[in-house]
């Protein structure tokens, strides 16, 4: 099994953050089962976390724990790398600055009112200003809902960290799909790469076989950005997409590919009302 080192994460930008876990999955086979070496890791972030769960429960993959007290303590609290998958489960064990990892089913009784909780657990670590609630909503659950409708897997995985210090949340959703360019292959059999099939969806191309518009990653990014200052990344495949009010780019990820979509974002605490319907239009 190959043995791969989980370089530390500092509490960087996203976009460190993005360099950080391509180097991590970098020249392993899509469905490669893997060791992952977190013995040095000393700190953590949602979009290191959430991916490795995804991947170990896909793969039957293994893991070493980190040396540092602190941040074995930590993954433990927040359910690493199983999740959890209940409202009683999560009522138990969300703490006042983390969402735990949770495990969204297709087909679950517990998906809706886990997933609401998740929101609502977001919601109450960020300022309780007007219009918030809407904007950390919508995101999460357009996003969620992508999983369901376009990945054929009957599983997704969420997970959220509250750093008040510093005023912000950062949050991951992740799935062990198809991925977008497959999606759009085998619904509308339009071929693309990945870099391409990103570009697509950017435009409002729905994968769906009729006509309609797929705004979800649109008005999402729109409100992350735009509303709540923050940074949108999304991974599919062997492509990147990262964008903040700054700048976007889309990437190609050589020798590294991801089955599925990785989307994470940081949103900041706002200082004001926010209003996400303009992103809605």
């Amino acid at each position: 099994m190959k043995r791969v080192s989980v370089t530390n994460f500092d509490d960087v930008s996203l976009f460190q953050q993005l360099r950080n876990i391509y180097k991590i999955f970098k020249g392993n086979g899509m469905d490669e089962r893997l060791l992952f070496d977190m013995q040095s890791t000393t700190w953590v972030v949602p979009l290191l976390v959430l991916p490795i769960a995804s991947y170990i429960r896909d793969t039957q993959s293994e893991y070493e724990l980190p040396r540092n007290q602190n941040v074995r303590e930590y993954l433990e609290v927040i359910g690493f790398p199983d999740g959890i998958s209940s409202l009683e489960q999560i009522e138990n064990r969300g703490g006042s600055s983390y969402i735990p990892i949770c495990v969204l089913y297709k087909y679950s009784q517990e998906r809706e009112n886990l997933q609401s909780k998740f929101i609502e657990m977001v919601y109450k670590v960020l300022k309780p200003t007007q219009g918030v609630k809407d904007g950390i909503a919508y995101p999460i659950s357009e996003l969620v809902d992508n999983i369901f409708d376009h990945s054929k897997v009957n599983e997704g995985w969420v997970f959220a960290q509250h750093y008040p210090t510093k005023g912000y949340v950062d949050l991951c959703i992740v799935d062990r799909g198809r991925g977008i360019a497959n999606s759009y292959k085998e619904e509308k059999n339009m071929h693309a790469d990945d870099k391409s099939a990103i570009k697509m969806a950017l435009q409002g191309e729905s994968t769906k076989p009729e006509k309609s518009r797929g705004y979800g990653i649109i008005s999402s990014k729109c409100i992350v950005c735009d509303c709540l200052n923050g940074e949108f990344v999304l991974i599919s495949g062997s492509a990147a997409l990262y964008s903040s009010k700054q700048r976007e780019v889309i990437y190609t990820l050589n020798d590294f590919y991801w089955k599925g979509v990785i989307v994470s974002f940081r949103i900041h605490e706002p200082n004001g009302p926010i209003n996400i319907y303009k992103c809605l239009e």
